[in-house]
């Protein structure tokens, strides 16, 4: 053996040496996630069991066999399942050191062999227990299969037999090796054909044969599993959006120097991937310059690239797929680079640039490791974390509820309470299964994982809510808990009252609404649907899944509480995928926001799309005639009880107001904590919200009935005052119980006469009073002589306004574009008793609504509590259609009481004025 044979031998094994010890290190300690238990579970489970999931599963079942076997003779522990892939990609190192060696030159195979050792992406994928560490060595048995059957004068049946079993163990594996297969064998064909050797053909046809023929089995039993199958792929999953082309190039470029999926948004590794692509892609213009490298790095390119390449119609079918699929092809690239190092290292021209590519590799697979090593951030799922908060804090009458089809909790919760996991996809099997398991239990722990939600329709959060409260959310990395305490067992499905509600394409057939709740937790609704066409977005918007709004109000209108969610039927799809007549439930709830008074509210719903720039297309609610009656719903009333005086916000819905500087005491245990203005700017007429967060002291007497006032002031005048007891004085302070946080919401109106300039808020009780902020106050100037108009007319709304005339922008008018319209109004004596909206209406020939605006006057700049009586005001409205329409029209206009939604009557008699002007719609096109 010569002193370079002998050298060579040296650096192999010590580059095997140090990927053992690379792969080896802290391999276990982390913990092991959902994919790693799936493979845990099945190689602990029967056969049959095994084989029946994996037939409707997106994985073939050789991996997890071969698992099992290995299992049987080693363990289930997490050192033994993660040292099979370390076995399996240690023994990569040798293998490309051969490959290189035999194929190309020793030079290359000792490089290539020291790169696999130190790849972030091989040792991460050691040290999992998946298949994704045996891949690259199927890939590169199929390489020198195919160089073997092609450079050899002669084969013997057992090349042909070898690469036959390669390729069946390899789509046995993983179906990602089908990539794999049609790249090695159409080169294969391609390199036959060219040399023109006819009986190689033969036998390559009849290997084809052989492959297709033994995977035929397990082809026809995942067929007639299709439809499992392809909910597993996640094609049919609405809400995953496709990969756009720059992130998914960036992400499989970092990914596969780095093993690390977050490697884009990390620094350190972004700057060194971007490095590493800008110095290869000289090496392969210098490469490509010299004749005798030029055929070699393109073939191993090609080996990189043109498998890689059918992957984007992968990602385009599943963008949730994992790059990690990418590792079976990275091995071709670190044999690019091992060329390219050592050819470089023989020129003058190169050695600079070999050393400095050499060294950023180095440094960036130092980075890399580094982060999987020590920087949690970059780690598994924290399932050790979690398992040891369940076992510090879970008894024997607990319950615990984990995710359907993850086995990972337990093999790192060695506590007392049962684990279950309920398929949210079967509702009644979950609400039976939750039934039973909450007959004993009054502590339910739930687990998720925030990125990847099974229960998309909130099945198990609704009937836990339904018979308890959520009283604790904590989180970890990757995942989180939910505490729910329960005040019996889960019920059955509720009993929906009939309801009647068409937004158009959806109408609301029932309802229920949980009654009773303590007024810190949530409100639970159920509704249910009937599709009634096709349903899409509203005129003018694009088209998108309807998405529901719930919003809880006082008796006075505040809006106390909101949540917003998709509407998903019985299957978890959203609107756009709902079918004619297909009914549907859905489950919704409703936090409250922390200091709610414990009072009756109504709950009502709104239906909406919201656009790609985030612009909400609201639906409106229809009567029988098919025309506008608003844009919500009340679906019913909820009376909430006391508190349970929870000392965490587990929702997150805590109003963050403005703290005071110091909290003052208006009284003794009667605490002001914090105040928000809603405005900083504020003109005469409109309101100016205040929110206040009250506290009564613990172990304080009872409180009378206190009512402080709540004042704005300008110059040292008062402007407005507001002094009544908290919600409108439903909810008095001698009602108040000790300890209580309680949100009160009160509402200034600035009177007509409010001059500009800076006013102040203030609040005050007996001889205390606290500043709460100031405002500006923009009063502009006031018109009261008329301004010319085009078309004059005199309508008096009872004693609120008269129309004195309108502009009207001349047409053609398109059904496809607005229709502006000028009012100009004469503020009467009643304008400022309430707060009106206008109503401009395009109405067809025969009286249906088409188009229309609804806005308070000078689009809410000057609203009617504002006006003067005897000024005019300017009121500009742009009626967008509904609808598409063509043919003649008439405009009505009126005004309505926007709290009660009732019409202003005119002196005619009418709810309306209709203009003498009649125009005339034509069609867009």
């Amino acid at each position: 053996m010569t002193k370079s044979q002998i050298r060579s031998l040296f650096i192999v094994h010590c580059s095997l040496l140090l990927a053992f010890i690379l792969r080896c290190y802290r391999l276990v300690a982390q913990s092991i996630w959902w994919d790693e238990a799936i493979s845990l579970h099945l190689a602990t489970s029967p056969v049959t069991d095994l084989l029946a999931d994996r037939a409707a599963h997106v994985h073939p079942p050789l991996y997890f066999l071969l698992l099992k076997g290995w299992v049987a003779l080693a363990g289930a522990s997490g050192f033994s399942v993660r040292f099979f892939s370390v076995w399996f990609n240690t023994l990569l190192v040798a293998a490309i050191y051969a490959f290189g060696r035999r194929y190309l030159d020793r030079r290359t195979g000792l490089i290539a062999a020291l790169l696999t050792a130190i790849s972030p992406l091989y040792v991460i994928y050691s040290q999992e227990a998946r298949v994704y560490a045996l891949l690259p060595l199927i890939y590169l048995i199929l390489l020198a299969l195919v160089n073997r059957l092609t450079d050899a004068p002669r084969n013997s049946p057992f090349d042909w037999l070898l690469l036959v079993g390669v390729q069946v163990m390899g789509l046995h594996l993983h179906y990602v090796v089908l990539l794999a297969v049609a790249y090695v064998n159409l080169m294969l064909l391609l390199r036959l054909w060219r040399r023109r050797r006819r009986r190689e053909l033969a036998r390559w046809l009849v290997s084809l044969a052989l492959v297709a023929i033994l995977c035929l089995p397990w082809a026809v039993t995942v067929f007639a599993n299709r439809e499992a199958v392809q909910a597993d792929v996640g094609a049919s999953n609405p809400f995953i959006e496709p990969v756009p082309l720059d992130h998914f190039a960036r992400l499989l470029w970092t990914f596969q120097w780095s093993g690390l999926t977050a490697a884009p948004g990390y620094p350190p590794l972004s700057f060194a991937a971007l490095l590493l692509a800008g110095l290869l892609l000289i090496a392969l213009v210098i490469l490509m310059t010299g004749a005798r490298t030029r055929a070699t790095a393109i073939r191993l390119l090609a080996h990189w690239l043109l498998p890689l390449a059918p992957a984007l119609l992968m990602w385009q079918a599943k963008p949730l797929s994992h790059p990690r699929y990418v590792a079976l092809f990275a091995v071709a690239l670190l044999l690019f680079v091992g060329y390219a190092l050592a050819q470089l290292g023989r020129r003058v021209v190169g050695r600079t640039l070999s050393v400095v590519l050499g060294l950023t590799i180095l440094a960036h697979s130092a980075i890399a490791l580094h982060a999987w090593y020590c920087d949690p951030n970059f780690g598994k799922d924290d399932v050790r974390g979690l398992a040891a908060h369940l076992e510090a804090e879970t008894t024997a009458a607990d319950l615990i509820v984990a995710p359907w089809q993850d086995w990972s909790l337990d093999y790192a919760y060695h506590g007392p309470a049962p684990i279950i996991r309920p398929n949210p996809a079967d509702e009644s099997a979950t609400r039976e299964t939750l039934a039973a398991q909450t007959a004993a239990a009054r502590r339910v722990f739930v687990v998720d994982y925030p990125r990847d939600n099974r229960d998309r329709r909130e099945l198990v959060p609704f009937a836990l809510e339904s018979a308890g409260s959520l009283i604790e959310r904590r989180s970890f990395k990757g995942l989180r808990v939910r505490l729910y305490v329960l005040d019996g067992p889960v019920e059955p499905v509720p009993q929906l009252a009939p309801a009647g509600a068409d937004f158009g394409p959806l109408c609301l057939t029932a309802a229920w609404v949980e009654q009773s709740p303590p007024a810190d937790t949530a409100v639970t609704v159920a509704l249910r649907w009937r599709c009634r066409g096709a349903v899409s977005a509203p005129l003018g918007a694009t088209t998108a899944p309807l998405r529901i709004g719930l919003r809880l109000r006082d008796l006075d209108g505040w809006e106390l509480s909101a949540t917003d969610d998709y509407l998903l039927d019985d299957d978890g799809l959203p609107t756009d995928r709902w079918t004619d007549d297909e009914e549907a439930t859905t489950y919704h709830v409703l936090p409250l926001v922390p200091g709610t008074p414990p009072l009756t509210y109504t709950i009502s719903i709104g239906i909406y799309t919201a656009d790609d720039e985030g612009t909400v297309h609201p639906l409106d609610l229809l009567d029988a005639a098919g025309n506008p009656q608003g844009q919500f719903y009340k679906v019913g009333s909820v009376t909430l009880s006391p508190a349970r005086g929870l000392r965490d916000d587990p929702y997150g819905v805590a109003l963050d107001l403005l703290p005071l500087p110091q909290p003052t005491a208006l009284a003794d245990g009667l605490l002001l904590e914090g105040a928000a203005l809603d405005r900083q700017t504020v003109a005469p007429g409109q309101s100016l919200f205040v929110t206040l967060r009250w506290h009564r002291g613990a172990g304080t007497a009872p409180l009378p009935d206190l009512r402080p006032t709540l004042t704005l002031s300008q110059a040292g005048h008062t402007l407005v005052v507001v002094e009544d007891a908290p919600a409108g004085g439903r909810y008095p302070t001698d009602r108040w119980q000790a300890g209580q946080v309680v949100l009160e919401h009160r509402c200034l109106v600035v009177p007509p006469t409010a001059a500009d300039g800076p006013a102040t808020v203030t609040i005050e009780l007996g001889d205390r009073c606290v500043v709460l902020g100031s405002v500006e106050i923009a009063a502009g100037e006031h018109l009261f002589t008329p301004p010319p108009m085009a078309h004059e007319m005199r309508v008096r709304f009872g004693d609120v306004a008269e129309l004195l005339g309108y502009d009207l922008i001349p047409g053609p008018h398109i059904s496809d574009q607005p229709i502006s319209i000028t009012l100009y109004w004469r503020a009467l004596e009643g304008a400022a008793n309430a707060d009106y909206t206008v109503f401009t209406h395009v109405l067809a020939a025969g009286g249906h609504l088409v188009a229309q605006h609804d806005a308070p006057p000078a689009a809410g700049a000057r609203p009617t509590p504002g006006w003067l009586p005897g000024e005019i005001i300017t009121d500009y409205h742009e009626m967008a259609f509904r609808e598409a329409y063509t043919g003649p029209a008439v405009i009505e206009v009126g005004l309505y009481n926007s709290a009660t939604q009732e019409r202003v009557v005119a002196a005619t008699g009418e709810t309306s004025a209709i203009l003498p002007a009649k125009p005339q719609i034509l069609d867009a096109d």
